[in-house]
């Protein structure tokens, strides 16, 4: 995250538009999931756990507000495959969260927002960081060792029909 925000003064408004939108996400899912510590452990819970704990209109409204990180992913253009694993990631939270006390304990250990929000961090940066070049060189070398085989397939026909 930190070299994300260093890079956002000197970026484009599109660049800058997928920087903010990730530290507001980041902001949202650290609320959810790891906003608040219990003290003198290194457990850190959030309001999704604190409202699960509302027998039944917990587990959906927690739902609800898991789905927010996925429309906004859909939003700024993440693919098919973290989309799916950003609602995998709520589906198990949502589907164990119903099991009473088992799932408070899952959901507060879980953190389906945070797993999200880091898949959305290395959705935005993949699309923020330049494309490496292509290694054309491999591609040449490749095209000349099979013009080479196609040489020598030539050159063993050739023998074989008008020398033998």
């Amino acid at each position: 995250m930190k070299k994300v925000q260093s890079e956002t003064q000197s970026q484009n408004p599109e660049q800058k538009k997928y920087v903010d939108s990730l530290r507001r996400l980041d902001r949202y899912a650290r609320m959810l999931d790891s906003r608040f510590r219990v003290p003198f452990t290194r457990i850190r819970f959030g309001l999704d756990p604190v409202i699960g704990l509302l027998p039944g209109i917990g587990d959906v409204a927690g739902l609800g507000l898991s789905l927010y990180l996925i429309g906004e992913a859909i939003k700024i253009g993440a693919g098919p495959k973290t989309i799916t694993k950003m609602m995998g990631n709520v589906l198990i939270e949502f589907v164990i969260g119903l099991v009473p006390l088992l799932g408070d304990v899952f959901d507060l250990l879980w953190k389906a927002n945070d797993r999200n929000a880091a898949l959305l961090r290395t959705h935005i940066q993949q699309h923020l960081t330049p494309s490496r070049p292509r290694k054309r060189w491999l591609s040449y070398g490749l095209v000349t060792v099979f013009g080479l085989l196609l040489v020598t397939l030539a050159v063993l026909v050739f023998q074989a029909l008008f020398l033998a």
